[in-house]
């Protein structure tokens, strides 16, 4: 039975971590019970994880008063354990949507695949199945778009002995569902612009005047790294920044730059995320940049290659398609989760080139009163739970502060918050501290008081002089996206709005990029008839656009 239903698992981890259990083993604490009903009851420790009564009957009760709304095949259902499988057999069968099943205790999970048949469950490719929460979250951040439901239910008595990691599990699941809806809502209003700043970019990688941020991996082990933000407690380290200014690399994101220069403090490297408007943050200091690097990713505003800058270092982020695509031709090209934000992108940037330890300061992510950034600008308050912030509104909510207690902040910097610390846990990283006495809580950083801080070694940025500028291989990717963008065009000869015509178009990363808001828009509505001239007309705007853009970047 245990091999009949672990084939059908479509998560190789988890097979390899159920492989390690042998059945004595996952029988340790096991018994059954026949209820009144003549159902089977699993007890783990004498605990059962059915209802004693009727197992079915109690199922059916929970999921009347968990799921209020009709779900359709997009849409997720989380069940919380797995008992004997009734929870899934009356769930799958009910609904049509996509199962997750979380059942945390893996041996309890090796003992039911050993003895219940649910492969046929498992082979419909609708139920995906794990023990691990952070593999639950990863799966729900690759599946759920923004207007798909998601709903949790649970084994009764788990609502008992398992309350403290159903509340675990909810939470997760909300800040998950948070992420992904600020995530495409950026990706919506970005994707065309990130594309052209990649095209531009690879246009400038290829005159032989760019660096990879890879060729500095490891070079500044045993050195410290201060990673600079524009939160308000930056003003309380002031001092302590100039009084031990050899003693750090300093990363800067582009908002605290001229705030830094102010204060006589140059950054050894400005990390830069923003799409576009730079110029709004580091207009007129190009003067002081003949000392600085620059980090940003291949989808960042392009004017930046005009700043003046001593040397620019690329980084790619595992999440860009782009990117993604050109990595098969360019197999050095070096790809990393960054985060979205220039500061989570200094953190990945400061592990990856090796120093032993890094510190953050100014990294609030929180307000201080009314004060938003550190330079004084304070916050357009419309209402008590909203605020405005360049014109676009943001709800005010409540975060876990750095002193034990809470803090205020915008809803994006929650979701921030999440990303930081998944961050910090991938990259497995212990030594990252926080000089702020001020700010949100951010799991795997420690904070640490100014006058604690020990700093001994001196910086060095020798190892920077002598890199080589690199290239990127391009003729073939090229040629393969014409390839796919020709077989686009054919499609709209033909005029069948359908899956097919989608999938023509994501093999051409160039068009997909553009087209990524569309796609999504139809993929909600699921090929609504009306969208279609719409998207036939958005599709010919793409191709033209990039031809263009290629043309004009000297690429064809």
């Amino acid at each position: 039975m245990f091999n009949k239903n672990i084939k059908e698992i479509d998560n190789i981890s988890l097979q390899r971590r159920l492989a390690r259990i042998t059945p004595e083993e996952s029988r340790i604490g096991i018994s059954y019970c026949i209820t009144p009903s003549n159902d089977y009851v699993l007890l783990k420790d004498e605990l059962p994880t059915d209802d004693l009564q009727n197992p079915r009957e109690a199922i059916k009760k929970v999921l009347n008063e968990t799921i209020k709304h009709e779900m359709g095949p997009n849409d997720i259902i989380i069940t919380f354990g797995m008992g004997l499988g009734y929870l899934l057999d009356e769930t799958f069968n009910r609904y049509k949507s996509r199962i997750f099943i979380y059942e945390p205790d893996i041996s309890l999970m090796h003992f039911v695949l050993s003895n219940v048949d649910i492969s046929e469950h498992l082979a419909s490719g609708r139920v995906y199945i794990t023990n691990d929460i952070d593999e639950l979250m990863n799966k729900l951040g690759t599946s759920y778009l923004t207007k798909d439901k998601v709903e949790i239910t649970y084994l009764p008595n788990y609502l008992i002995t398992k309350n403290k990691e159903l509340l675990v599990l909810s939470q997760k699941v909300l800040e998950a569902c948070k992420s992904k809806i600020v995530d495409i809502s950026t990706i919506t209003k970005f994707s065309q612009r990130w594309l052209m700043n990649s095209i531009d970019n690879i246009a400038n990688i290829n005159t032989g005047t760019a660096y990879m941020l890879s060729d500095l991996y490891n070079q500044f082990i045993g050195q410290t790294a201060l990673i600079v933000g524009a939160g308000p407690s930056l003003n309380e380290n002031i001092d302590f920044i100039k009084k031990n200014r050899d003693k750090f690399v300093i990363f800067a994101v582009n908002k605290i730059v001229k705030y830094l220069l102010q204060n006589e403090i140059v950054p050894d490297f400005v990390v830069c995320m923003d799409a576009g408007n730079m110029d709004r943050t580091l207009g007129g200091l190009e003067s002081n940049f003949g000392r600085v690097n620059c980090i940003m990713d291949i989808r960042t505003d392009c004017s930046l290659i005009k700043k003046g800058f001593n040397k620019i270092f690329y980084t790619f982020s595992n999440t860009d398609p782009l990117v993604n695509k050109l990595q098969k031709y360019n197999p050095s090209l070096k790809a990393e989760e960054l985060g979205g934000s220039a500061t989570t992108m200094a953190l990945v940037s400061a592990v990856k080139l090796g120093f032993s330890k890094v510190f953050f300061v100014g990294v609030d992510l929180a307000f201080k009163d009314n004060l938003v950034y550190s330079y004084g600008e304070t916050m357009n308050r419309i209402s008590q739970e909203q605020i405005l912030v360049d014109n676009v509104q943001k709800n005010v909510v409540q975060v876990k502060s750095v002193t034990g207690g809470t803090v205020y902040t915008r809803d994006d910097y929650q979701v921030a918050i999440h990303h930081f610390e998944t961050i910090i846990k991938e990259l497995n990283y212990k030594e990252i501290y926080n000089l702020s006495s001020f700010g949100a809580h951010i799991e795997g950083v420690k904070p640490v008081r100014v006058e604690d801080v020990i700093l001994v070694s001196s910086k060095s940025m020798s190892n920077i002089a002598n890199l080589q500028p690199f290239k990127m291989e391009i003729k073939d990717f090229i040629q393969e996206e014409f390839y796919h963008i020709n077989n686009t065009i054919t499609m709209i000869s033909k005029g069948v709005f359908s899956s097919n015509f989608v999938s023509t178009i994501v093999k051409s990363v160039f068009l997909y990029q553009y087209l990524q808001a569309d796609i999504l828009n139809v993929l909600q509505k699921n090929f609504a008839p009306e969208l279609a001239q719409s998207f036939f007309e958005n599709t010919k705007v793409a191709i033209k656009k990039v031809v263009e853009k290629l043309q004009n970047s000297k690429m064809i």
